[in-house]
């Protein structure tokens, strides 16, 4: 974890800043109490508390790692890139990272980018995917309700599809940082939709759009993939809400396709910090 990430962290226990021990394999605080954290063999902090490491589970990880290298979302992560270059920034935090796909991508633009994410194993397999291409990218387990990360200390909060915890994240940008939210957009795989239901929906929007931040540009992302494979099918399938929603008889709906045409549709907003009052 390079020192730029480091002089991000605070102590979950005391609030005091991180330092690196001297061999380098342990994380302590300057508090006092000289909190210690331990970096796990492939590079992560696990610096949440009792119910971080409770998000998604090591076969769900290799489902969205597996559906997500193969490039069916690499246009949303260009366009993520292209906007944290668009607005200079040098410090980014990736507030619900998952497996870290776009953390690392994200790594090729900014100096530091630090993901967080409750799931361990997706946080275990963004670093060992770090540590392999060498990325500018650290990462944590922890909530991003409370994230081991100072106040006003970062350019730029990433929230890819993950719960938008408005006040956390003003506390962590600097004044003038930027959020860049994305959500699904109205016709979102509705190929999907209209492969697995009998009457498909559109979407609604995201409803958790933050209230005290302006809003500088809004997107939308939208074109057609083709997804090849029931392995691949089912992969999509799991990263989705409908998931867990779904019939044991709509699932297997899914079963019979080889191939499933759909739309990808994504909402892209990017929200400024205002100085107060």
């Amino acid at each position: 974890m390079i020192s730029d990430i480091l002089n991000l962290l605070r102590c979950p226990v005391c609030k005091a800043e991180m330092e690196r021990d001297g061999e380098g394999k342990t994380c302590r605080c300057r508090g006092a109490r000289k909190h210690c954290f331990d970096f796990s063999r492939s590079g992560y902090l696990h610096l949440g508390g009792p119910h971080a490491g409770d998000g998604d589970g090591k076969e769900a990880v290799l489902a969205r790692r597996a559906f997500l290298d193969a490039g069916h979302y690499q246009p949303l992560s260009d366009t993520v890139n292209r906007l944290l270059e668009q607005f200079a920034v040098r410090r980014v935090v990736d507030a619900g990272c998952g497996e870290g796909y776009y953390t690392n991508r994200m790594a090729e633009v900014a100096d530091a980018v630090l993901g967080i994410d409750l799931s361990r194993a997706g946080i275990d397999y963004a670093a060992r995917r770090a540590k392999q291409q060498q990325t500018r990218a650290g990462f944590a387990v922890a909530s991003l309700f409370e994230m081991p990360i100072q106040s006003e200390s970062v350019d730029a909060v990433v929230n890819l599809f993950a719960p938008c915890a408005e006040e956390e994240f003003l506390r962590v940008l600097k004044l003038d940082g930027i959020l860049l939210l994305v959500g699904a957009g109205e016709r979102h795989l509705m190929g999907l939709k209209q492969a697995i239901y009998q009457t498909p929906y559109a979407n609604e929007g995201r409803a958790d759009l933050p209230k005290g931040m302006e809003l500088l540009e809004k997107k939308k992302l939208c074109y057609e993939i083709s997804v090849e494979g029931r392995e691949m099918i089912a992969a999509l399938f799991s990263m989705t809400p409908y998931y867990w929603r779904t019939s044991e008889h709509d699932r297997a709906k899914l079963d019979l396709l080889e191939r499933l045409t759909t739309e990808v549709d994504f909402d892209i907003f990017v929200f400024r910090k205002e100085r107060e009052g």
